[in-house]
């Protein structure tokens, strides 16, 4: 199977697991002695840059906890004897009627049959009256194959014995197996946003660059790791230095230090929703500190493993997406579809002047434009699945729970079923709208998709390599994308609509059609070959036989692009003995390798070297998974 599916099967499942409820399951909490949950507000100045101090700070109290679905008894937790814990979470959001919260578990579990963690949150939504923003941005970076992002579920909220309303439990942004997998002392996360430290442990800085105005320097957090972090600093400062003071941009080397394809994807979903929060528009009202409309990023996430490129991402904090405005109403949503696409904050704009960028960044929207509409579909079957609770929920207007809605601007709650319907045709005509205006400021562009670059290590599938895409027909460039056979081990290749079949063997079979230029396909336009080798290869003392597939086509007289389409495994897991290693060779330099158990524990983690042959211990029964650049493989030991 090739890994591409492999990451789109996982996508689907966590889908139909957000909408596949009858009713929404019923989530309560009891803290000790129904102690009140409570935040200081924690007024702190922190590197210079920062420019609100309208945070808080957040202890835990013990509480116990019950989930229970109705249509799922195994999605059922309870936890008592108040071992685990529950706090405030946020800043501006915990200043509103409506609470978000951060679960603590004593042990780790799992929320509908995700992957077991301790942390999760609790999303109160109380600026979307909709409740599905956060949802089909998760979706659309799920279908994208942004690393990191959160599963999420939505759920009836009750406080000692009180009921809260609608609220979506989600996985943390942090460094963890199952959610930003980098390694916890070389590796790290950061975040970008304007708010000030709420804790006296948060460690902050500003990035040297961009510098003009002076308070557009990025207001840095490091999430990971705790200690020893200098080299964090080091590696953004090395980055935006090389964007904004080195010259020959963009082919200074920059490339060299961010995943492009992931930043393009995050671009994407946050400027086509229209993220308040992304760019964030009221500190490009002159109404900040310093005030030089700037807009300053809030929730926005980086990450990086060790010999890696830095990656965007995850996503968070979508609920103020889809045209609200600081101006007017605010935070009433849809008041325009026509907000630029190009983002505000000069670290983001930059990428604008790179024509690889806008290559990734115009071929990722024609390809999950079809998502991207999808999208509309999910709205509904959310609000499906939620308008069961929309009333109790938005009864508790003004009574500190459930919609909330305490500015006085807001409009007035969708108190009934009817009403929230409507609310939600509101979202999808806007949605609809801005499709059309994106995809009209897209084609204003002229962006010639011919500048894109492969990069065979993005951590986040290239636009033209997964088998889900379907080109359009062209004379001037060939997409290349795979899908393979798990029964016999043949792959097959599309190039602009044309298809070919590999078989194990290594034979090509090309059916005569037409390009769009009038060409015909034929053997001599397919080449196929093993990464490391010069011919298809299988081990006849294995019941599985694994191909590393790279591929070059063309299409009559147009050019390919060549395109890593990953592994194909044919049979049963390999059985290894305890006491053996697994063994990797032909692997290029500086290949990324990681093994993990079923539970999902990483325990091998690293890099290959030149003409490096690696084995790889293994002591312990079990099956396990090796992921590598090229491709995923399952083993069994014995």
């Amino acid at each position: 199977m090739a890994s591409g599916s492999f990451k789109l099967t996982v996508a689907a499942i966590a889908c139909l697991s957000v909408l596949s409820f009858a009713a929404l399951p019923e989530m309560k909490v009891t803290t000790r002695n129904n102690a009140a949950i409570n935040a200081q507000s924690a007024n702190r100045q922190g590197a210079g840059n920062c420019q609100s101090t309208n945070t808080y700070s957040h202890k835990y109290v013990a509480m116990s906890l019950t989930l229970t679905d109705a249509g799922n008894s195994r999605n059922n937790i309870t936890v008592s004897g108040f071992a685990d814990s529950i706090r405030g979470r946020g800043n501006s959001t915990w200043a509103v009627d409506k609470k978000p919260y951060r679960i603590k578990f004593g042990e780790h579990q799992s929320m509908f049959g995700t992957k077991k963690h301790r942390s999760w949150a609790l999303l109160a939504n109380w600026y979307d009256p909709t409740f599905t923003l956060n949802s089909v941005g998760f979706e659309l970076g799920k279908r994208m194959g942004l690393p990191g992002t959160p599963n999420n579920f939505l759920v009836d909220f009750y406080l000692n014995n009180t009921y809260k309303g609608i609220y979506q439990i989600t996985d943390i942004v942090q460094v963890n197996n199952g959610r930003v997998e980098v390694d916890t002392t070389n590796g790290w996360l950061v975040e970008f946003d304007y708010h000030c430290p709420s804790d006296a442990d948060e460690v902050d800085f500003n990035t040297d660059y961009p510098n003009n105005p002076s308070d557009a320097r990025l207001h840095t957090y490091i999430k990971s790791p705790e200690k020893n972090y200098q080299f964090v600093k080091d590696d953004i400062n090395k980055l935006t230095r090389t964007m904004f003071q080195t010259q020959g941009f963009p082919t200074n080397g920059y490339r060299d230090l961010i995943d492009l394809e992931s930043m393009a994807k995050y671009v994407l979903i946050q400027t086509f929703m229209d993220n308040f929060d992304f760019n964030n528009k009221a500190m490009a009202a002159g109404n900040a500190v310093g005030g030089s409309n700037v807009a300053m990023p809030g929730s926005n996430f980086m990450h990086k493993d060790v010999g890696s490129k830095m990656v965007a991402g995850p996503l968070w904090d979508l609920d103020l997406a889809a045209g609200v405005d600081n101006q007017q109403n605010f935070p009433k949503h849809y008041q325009y579809y026509n907000y630029p696409i190009k983002p505000k904050h000069p670290f983001y704009a930059k990428f604008y002047d790179d024509p690889v960028f806008l290559a990734k960044l115009k071929k990722n929207w024609d390809k999950y434009l079809n998502d991207i509409r999808d999208m509309t579909r999910v709205m509904d079957s959310i609000a499906t699945h939620a308008e069961g609770s929309v009333e109790k929920n938005f009864a508790l207007q003004n009574s500190g729970g459930g919609g909330g809605w305490g500015f006085s601007m807001n409009p007035e709650a969708p108190k009934t079923k009817q009403a929230y319907k409507d609310e939600v045709g509101k979202l999808k005509t806007w949605w609809n709208n801005r499709i059309t205006f994106y995809q009209q400021e897209i084609n204003k562009m002229n962006i010639d998709t011919s500048k894109d670059i492969i990069d065979p290590s993005s951590s986040s599938k290239p636009a033209n390599s997964s088998s889900s895409s379907k080109p359009a027909n062209s004379s001037s460039s060939v997409l290349v994308s795979s899908s393979s056979n798990a029964n016999n081990g043949s792959v097959t290749l599309s190039c602009n609509g044309l298809q070919a079949t590999v078989a194990p063997d290594g034979t090509i079979a090309v059916p005569t059609l037409s390009c769009s230029n009038g060409s015909a396909a034929t053997n001599e336009n397919w080449l196929g070959r093993p990464s490391g080798n010069s011919s298809w290869t299988r081990d006849p003392g294995s019941s599985t036989q694994s191909y590393n597939i790279s591929v070059t086509a063309t299409c009559g007289s147009a050019q390919g692009l060549s395109a890593t389409c990953g592994t194909v495994t044919v049979g049963e897991p390999t059985p290894i003995r305890i006491g053996s290693a697994i063994v990797l060779e032909n692997l290029p330099s500086n290949t990324k390798i990681e093994v993990y158990n079923l539970q999902g524990k990483r325990i091998y983690s690293g890099y290959s070297e030149n003409n490096q042959i690696l084995r790889i211990g293994i002591q312990t029964k079990g099956v396990y998974i090796v992921k590598t650049t090229y491709g995923v493989q399952r083993l069994v030991v014995k």
